[in-house]
């Protein structure tokens, strides 16, 4: 392995994303790694687009900055591949590493023409089939061991069984290890049609609007209420689905719903506005009839 290696991970809010990261250098330093592992929130809430970085070096780091070019990029959820910034920096030998059902074609164009190395998992799938939750960090780190070759899968199951046994009891250890497991063995890898020194894609330039030193002081927000105008609907990473003919009209769903997306008049439910649907899911648990079922956001889409 070179001396150090930088991986970039981009997610939502509630997929593990800072776990992902933490655990792997965790395991890492476990394997005799000098190790960094830190976030980078945005909005502090389930579906906000956050990202994590970690550093993997044989001799100590001296460098404490985001990671800026990094040699891998690990994406939690293909809905952000449109991003312009996600491939920022990605050098010419680097990894994308998304979870996506799409095919690997798909994904390249969603990713702007992205023609380097190219890791696939169903995540997602291996998640929800094997821990319930939609939690498809752990599969990833699996496929990472595979990737990587940093350390073995035996060094990644034996740190991951010693962080949750202490919290959990032995059937979620078990389910984490075998989504480990099947993410380590279902990978799949596309080695990329790039020239050697060639970029994958062009870095795009980022940054705050001022130097850091120019900004205002204060952290007031000064302006009137302005959420309606962002699309926190682009967070989703699950939609809710109605069955008209079972809803009552309760309005459970609108009562405890926290971001005023259910569309209701004369009291009767009408639709969710997906502009600004999170989909927290807060409105499928609390339907007295079941009438709201959560799906996935990018098989609903495709299904569309």
């Amino acid at each position: 392995m070179q001396e150090m290696i930088e991986i970039r991970w981009h997610g939502r809010g509630g997929q593990g994303v800072v776990t992902a990261a933490r655990l792997l250098a965790e395991a890492a330093m476990e394997a005799g790694y000098f190790i960094q592992a830190f976030p980078d929130y945005g909005p502090e809430r389930s579906g906000a687009p956050i990202r994590a970085f970690t550093r993997l070096s044989r001799s100590p780091i001296s460098i404490h900055s985001q990671v800026q070019t990094p040699d891998m990029v690990i994406v939690l959820d293909d809905t952000l591949l449109g991003s312009p910034l996600l491939l920022e920096g990605l050098k010419s030998e680097g990894w994308l590493v998304v979870n996506s059902a799409r095919s690997p074609e798909q994904v390249r164009r969603q990713a702007g023409g992205y023609n380097g190395r190219l890791a696939l998992l169903d995540a997602t799938r291996i998640a929800l089939e094997v821990l319930k939750r939609n939690l498809p960090n752990t599969p990833l780190l699996g496929a990472l061991v595979r990737l990587t070759g940093l350390f073995s899968l035996e060094d990644l199951t034996r740190h991951i069984r010693h962080h949750l046994a202490a919290k959990f009891g032995e059937e979620v250890v078990r389910s984490n290890l075998e989504a480990v497991r099947r993410g380590f063995e279902e990978v799949w890898i596309d080695p990329g049609r790039i020239a050697s020194g060639e970029r994958p894609i062009e870095a795009v330039q980022s940054g705050m609007a001022l130097p850091w030193f120019e900004l205002p002081r204060g952290g007031l927000i000064l302006d009137a209420g302005n959420a309606i105008a962002y699309r926190t609907g682009d967070w989703r990473t699950f939609r809710p689905v109605v069955e008209m003919e079972k809803c009552t009209h309760c309005l459970y769903c609108w009562l405890y719903c926290p971001d005023d997306a259910i569309q209701v008049r004369g009291g009767r439910f009408l639709g969710f506005d997906e502009a600004h649907c999170k989909g927290c899911g807060i409105c499928a648990a609390v339907c007295p009839p079941k009438a709201i079922t959560m799906v996935e956001e990018s098989r609903a889409v495709a299904a569309a």
